[in-house]
């Protein structure tokens, strides 16, 4: 089964167990009839989330970060940017519902436990299980038992910001490298604040004993520790909407983040609403790519003559105006950037150069910056 497309059937029947008491009970009642319903179960709902389209995600209102820190897939290695990562191997086991080869199967995995910033008041918690190089094919581990404390369980997603995702012991671990969020469960459960110093244990679940646990000391979160929040926020649809200068009201910019045709690049529009010399309303507007992970942009700039109102015209003209460089977002309420006209414009059009830097207005439903 696919672990990065396992459906949060907890979030809605199963989260009020946690995944020790399902692999127990799956073990001591031999798991035959109830452990192949629950994964069919898991299968189908994992394929109604494939033929979902990523707009269609549920927000996590349980979610154990902002929203806007973490974007869907979850990539490999972020843990790289941690300075106080914390990082062990454990002894894995094999299916113990599976073939004598499954059972009989161990695999010495890296197990990383791991922060990703979210600014100065926030961060989220992961954990990235990586396959040796030698791993096995046909044969797999499966996933262990995660406490936090002495009795917690946090809800282990693959997904962020939904509640679509559910991962839960002897779940099989298939890829060469797995990450997971840590998230609450949000029938029943505790909540948790993840940004205070966390002791986590990872159980491999096969004989009972101490040896088969290894505790993290994940440390409090210390905001200053990270390189990246000293940095422009990466350009996501979180940043989208209306931006204006507090000192001059009637002026603003209108920004849009979407998703091109070629997968890793996305564009930005941005619709400046200004005046012309006379004081009369002038619109610009641009576009401008930009790759996944980039925290600016640059947004070519034109103007359109020839128009009329309401639709009374027949073509307009595009006119080249400029540009807007290193169009960035130091947080989700501050927008930067630097404006450039082209020379020898008409009388009539705004020119010049400078840098500006204001501040939101308006947010999108559902694509609220945090």
């Amino acid at each position: 089964m696919h672990p990065k497309t396992f459906a949060a059937l907890g979030a809605v029947a199963l989260t009020a167990a946690s995944s020790f008491v399902f692999a127990a009970d799956v073990q001591h009642n031999h798991g035959v009839t109830s452990s192949v319903d629950f994964r069919a179960m898991q299968a189908r709902a994992g394929a109604a989330v494939r033929r979902a389209q990523p707009g269609e995600y549920f927000a996590n209102p349980y979610r154990a970060y902002p929203p806007s820190c973490l974007n869907s897939p979850l990539p490999d290695g972020l843990y790289a940017n941690d300075p106080a990562k914390l990082t062990t191997t454990i002894e894995l086991p094999g299916d113990p519902l599976g073939n004598a080869d499954e059972r009989a199967y161990t695999e010495v995995d890296t197990v990383t436990i791991f922060r990703v910033p979210c600014g100065a008041n926030a961060s989220a918690v992961l954990l990235e299980i990586d396959r040796p190089a030698s791993a096995s094919g046909t044969l797999y581990p499966v996933f262990p038992g995660i406490t936090i404390g002495t009795n917690f369980v946090p809800r282990i997603a693959v997904d962020p910001n939904t509640v679509f995702s559910n991962t839960v012991a002897y779940d099989p671990v298939l890829y060469s490298s797995n990450v997971y969020i840590f998230e609450d469960f949000p029938i029943g459960g505790s909540t948790t604040n993840f940004n205070q110093a966390l002791p986590i244990s990872v159980n491999n679940l096969q004989s009972g004993s101490a040896a088969d646990v290894v505790t993290f000391s994940l440390a409090a979160y210390n905001p200053n520790a990270y390189a990246s929040n000293a940095q422009p926020m990466p350009l996501t649809g979180y940043v989208s909407g209306n931006f204006y200068d507090q000192t001059h009201g009637g002026e603003g910019i209108q920004v849009e983040v979407g998703e091109t045709q070629t997968s890793g690049v996305y564009y930005m529009t941005i619709a400046w609403y200004t005046f012309d010399d006379l004081g009369v309303p002038f619109w610009l507007f641009g576009q401008g790519n930009f790759n996944a992970g980039d925290t600016s942009a640059n947004v070519d700039m034109i103007y359109e003559t020839n128009g009329g109102f309401a639709g009374n015209f027949t073509k307009t003209t595009q006119v080249q105006w400029g540009m807007l460089t290193n169009v960035n977002f130091p947080d989700c309420n501050t927008m930067r950037f630097t404006y450039t006209s082209n020379p020898r414009l008409p009388n009539d059009v705004p020119s010049g150069l400078g840098t500006k830097q204001w501040t939101r207005l308006t947010q999108i439903n559902g694509l609220t910056c945090q």
